[in-house]
């Protein structure tokens, strides 16, 4: 990187030479100077010159051009591995945001889903503030406990934040400036913060704690699947075809199946949130 930040600030003033030696040899060929000058030595000396400043010029253009390949195939490589990184977070979170869902929603809904985009409807908001946070979810802890669904949603959500700031703090470099900063909106959103509050709020024991929180945070959950989803459609855009995370009718089907935890329904809250 020095030695191309180098060799580009002398360009300016390469060029400059190159110019003022092509004046003075035009010079020379229109008899603007004195003959007799141009005769003895600078006719001669600015025609070796000029060919000597446009073979440096070329040189100079093909080692950074070969920079600029160099560092290209070094970003796309971290890109890739970033991107791998990536897969797996968006992975866990899809299926977070779905089970939350199908948790809560008394039936399968008769909508055929075409994108995982497509899972976010209004039905998704309003369905999903029937969760009860403090029912089990269908997961253990590491110590294999049962857990409720409010510190699975703290578990994974800060789990999720963590990694991608991770890949941020590694990988910042070689990702453009308006990806960084959609990665770290999306891990530092209101909606981890929100539940994180939640969480904290039931370790010191707070009475009135509900389990029907999630219907206070529309808007909060809104603008996080919305992040999910941008960040989503980055890394599908930026991986091959066979790399992508996409979801086809017949995942749809297996993923309402109710020999799956969670069941349809199986933590909806009993209580009349509207």
């Amino acid at each position: 990187m020095v030695f191309k930040n180098f060799w580009q600030s002398s360009y300016f003033t390469i060029l400059s030479i190159l110019l003022l030696l092509i004046f003075v040899l035009s010079s020379c060929l229109t008899n603007f100077f004195n003959e007799s000058v141009c005769q003895s030595w600078l006719k001669d000396l600015s025609l070796n010159l000029v060919a000597e400043l446009i073979g440096i010029l070329m040189v100079l253009f093909l080692v950074n051009r070969s920079i600029d390949i160099q560092q290209e195939q070094e970003k796309s490589r971290f890109r890739k591995i970033a991107c791998r990184q990536l897969k797996l977070v968006l992975n866990k979170q899809f299926y977070l945001l779905f089970n939350i869902f199908k948790a809560a929603i008394e039936n399968k809904p008769e909508k055929d889903y075409q994108t995982i985009e497509d899972l976010f409807d209004n039905l998704y908001f309003e369905e999903v503030g029937f969760l009860d946070l403090l029912q089990t979810a269908p997961v253990l802890s590491s110590n294999g406990e049962e857990i409720d669904w409010l510190d699975y949603l703290f578990l994974e959500l800060s789990s999720i934040s963590s990694v991608v700031n991770k890949i941020v703090d590694r990988y910042c470099f070689y990702l453009d400036a308006e990806v960084v900063d959609l990665l770290e909106e999306f891990a530092d959103a209101d909606f981890i913060s929100f539940v994180t509050v939640l969480r904290e709020a039931k370790q010191c024991n707070q009475s009135y704690l509900r389990g029907d929180l999630l219907s206070e945070c529309q808007p909060l959950l809104r603008e996080y699947t919305i992040l999910f989803v941008r960040v989503l459609n980055f890394y599908n855009q930026s991986v091959e075809e066979r790399y992508k995370i996409n979801i086809d009718a017949n995942k749809w089907h297996q993923l309402w199946d109710n020999n799956l935890k969670p069941h349809t329904g199986d933590s909806r809250t009993k209580a009349d949130l509207y």
